[in-house]
């Protein structure tokens, strides 16, 4: 019995000294000072930055430049009310083709239709007249000055009757395409309303607004093509002077009929102001500050100063300051200095 209790004894005490062994052990570890974690500045010299690269290459490059502007025709003309008497007849509408002198609308009002029949009666009366005295002066009986006076008003009376009718038809004074036609029967407009509208089609012209800097690349007679199409037409013409307000410089592009432009629509061009052959070509986010950062054999990053020649949307041509087949960081290159270890990722 007393060996039993005994081993016991024994047991207990040895679990007591593991328990007292174990609490101090992990007193130790509360007490104990934490490892540090890496800064991302050690993650990034062990790492290295993260960097996206790009291959110098030789290639063409063609440098664009876009415009913007409105389509009109080459000419464009409103009928307009010649006075404020009802329209009668609306004769075209729109998307019609048109001749220069053709009737396009008539008014009539009872003041106008009697000034008509009053020149109408004045007209028969002048030829009348001159029928009558044609006999005599042929037959030597009546004078010269007496036929030329009757001739003469024989042309009043005309040139009246033409201009009293001329005010109730109004005809289209250039070839076209009507465009709108704001004039309905019945309407009563004031004089000078506009009636209809037509654009001269022969040739489209897109009016652009640029910067100085970009007028200067531009000349007349230069291509230019719409954006997205192979249609092109050319600078007609160049402002010589900046607007005071915009700063900005007018320049007209004419395109052929066969494009099918809408007069009043917005259209985007381009035009090619400047090519190179085999050079040596970056991303244009390659470029920082004047120079490039190439990224070495040792996946170290280096800057570099270069000289630039061309500039297009997505490409620069470099003259000089990098050679064919190095790496130039186009995203990451804000967390490099020289030497900075690089990890490149696609």
């Amino acid at each position: 019995m007393k060996l039993r209790m005994s081993r016991t004894a024994t047991i207990l005490s040895v679990l007591g000294l593991l328990v007292l062994i174990l609490s101090f052990w992990r007193i130790v570890q509360l007490v104990a000072e934490e490892e540090p974690e890496p800064t991302v500045e050690e993650i990034r010299s062990e790492a290295g930055v993260p960097v996206v690269v790009a291959q110098v290459e030789r290639g063409n490059l063609d440098v664009w430049r876009s415009m913007s502007g409105t389509v009109s025709g080459d000419r464009e003309s409103i009928v307009r009310a010649r006075s404020d008497d009802e329209v009668d007849a609306v004769n075209v509408q729109v998307g019609d083709r048109v001749q220069a002198g053709q009737i396009v609308a008539t008014q009539r009002g009872e003041a106008t239709d009697a000034r008509v029949r009053q020149a109408r009666t004045a007209l028969g009366q002048a030829e009348r007249n001159v029928e009558r005295l044609r006999p005599l002066w042929e037959a030597g009986a009546l004078s010269d000055q007496d036929w030329e006076e009757a001739g003469a008003a024989l042309e009043q009376a005309e040139a009246e009757l033409d201009a009293v009718t001329d005010v109730t038809r109004s005809t289209a004074p250039i070839a076209g395409v009507v465009t709108s036609v704001p004039a309905r029967v019945g309407q009563i407009p004031s004089l000078g309303d506009p009636l209809v509208r037509i654009v001269d089609v022969s040739t489209f012209v897109v009016t652009a607004q640029v910067s100085a800097s970009r007028a200067e690349e531009l000349g007349e007679g230069q291509e230019v093509r719409i954006s997205g199409r192979e249609e092109k037409g050319v600078v007609r013409r160049i402002s010589l002077q900046v607007d005071e307000a915009s700063r900005l410089v007018e320049v007209e592009v004419a395109f052929p009929p066969e494009t099918g432009l809408r007069p009043g629509s917005f259209v985007r061009m381009e035009s090619l102001v400047a090519s190179s052959e085999n050079a040596l070509l970056i991303p244009t986010q390659g470029l920082r500050d004047g120079g490039v950062w190439v990224v070495d054999d040792d996946r170290e990053a280096r800057f570099r100063e270069v000289e630039v020649g061309l500039r297009g949307r997505d490409l620069v041509e470099v003259a000089s300051g990098i050679e064919v087949g190095e790496r130039v960081v186009v995203q990451g290159a804000s967390l490099l200095a020289d030497g900075t270890l690089t990890r490149i990722v696609d």
